[in-house]
């Protein structure tokens, strides 16, 4: 699998225009003592993402994987690679083989990669300059809803299964209320005595339009889609109300695999969060997903992360 997902980085990088043989190749230092992966002798810096277009997605982890390769050449690191996985189950296993050794994720997913592959959460990443953002519940404002509580018995409208904020943290929010959520198969089902009942319905303004025609009882967005007018119009948000919301979640989160050596973890740890005040830095954020800057899991940062932690530990079962 390693040959394969490196044969199409580096065709994909060709594709795109972005590669030239050595040219991420910096100096070469003596190696990192206490690294495994340093001690066998790869010496490169490889970041890892989960997507599905390669194309566009190696360019950009090249970039920031090519930087961080060269600050962090005292430290043994003598050049850079890019691994793009199809799905979460593969980057867990290129995580826990060494053979990822940065990825950001959501921080569900993130979780998901610490428990399963020994990955630790390193720093918070502020995605298309956004450090974090609320679950918002909202329903008609004459549609009798003024606590998740009163969601018995009614149907709440989700956006896909592998959102954060417009399915797992609404999720784990009714099951930390004593709720029991249960998938209709269909529209104008209505939910088992006692239940919630819940579907699908695809984007932001199909969740507000539902819930403002009476298709459902509820919807489910972040709070940055409930104030962007063309996901959540005006039209629609006038005849809505939020009952409830989250605490703030991290936006994105930057892991490192978990047998780093603490060296040049806490090495690359200090270069990230110094990258906001260099601009040569910060071109490489603007095209590494808009990325504003990186903060360490400190202070209001921590309890906001542990409130995630303890509403991912009841939605596990929800992973594949």
């Amino acid at each position: 699998m390693w040959s394969s997902l490196r044969r199409t980085a580096v065709a994909a990088l060709i594709a795109a225009g972005a590669w030239s043989g050595a040219a991420w190749e910096v100096g070469a230092t003596e190696p990192l003592a206490g690294d495994p992966q340093v001690a066998a002798g790869r010496q490169t810096l490889v970041l890892g993402r989960v997507s599905q277009d390669p194309v566009k997605t190696l360019p950009r982890l090249q970039a920031l994987s090519a930087y961080l390769a060269d600050q962090l050449a005292p430290f043994g690191i003598v050049g850079s690679e890019a691994i793009v996985a199809r799905s979460n189950s593969e980057m867990i296993t290129l995580l826990r083989s060494g053979q990822v050794d940065a990825v950001s994720e959501t921080v569900m997913s993130a979780f998901r990669y610490a428990d399963e592959a020994g990955a630790e959460l390193l720093m918070r990443e502020w995605k298309r300059g956004v450090s974090s953002y609320r679950s918002v519940l909202f329903t008609r404002v004459d549609g009798g809803i003024q606590t998740i509580d009163d969601l018995r018995g009614r149907v709440i409208a989700f956006e896909d299964r592998g959102s954060t904020s417009g399915f797992l943290i609404p999720m784990a929010m009714l099951r930390q209320h004593g709720l029991e959520p249960v998938e209709l198969p269909a529209p104008g089902i209505a939910p088992p005595p006692g239940k919630v009942g819940f579907i699908f319905v695809g984007t932001e303004i199909n969740i507000a339009a539902w819930v403002t025609r009476g298709m459902v009882d509820a919807g489910a967005l972040n709070d940055g889609d409930w104030e962007d007018v063309e996901r959540t119009p005006n039209g629609l948000k006038d005849q809505l109300t939020v009952f409830h919301q989250s605490p703030e979640i991290p936006r994105s989160v930057l892991l490192v695999r978990g047998d780093m050596g603490p060296q040049l973890r806490d090495a690359l740890q200090r270069t990230l969060a110094g990258m906001e005040h260099e601009a040569a830095a910060v071109e490489v954020l603007d095209a590494y997903y808009d990325v504003a800057r990186y903060d360490a899991f400190v202070g209001e940062i921590s309890r906001d992360l542990n409130w995630v932690r303890a509403q991912y530990e009841l939605i596990q079962d929800l992973f594949d």
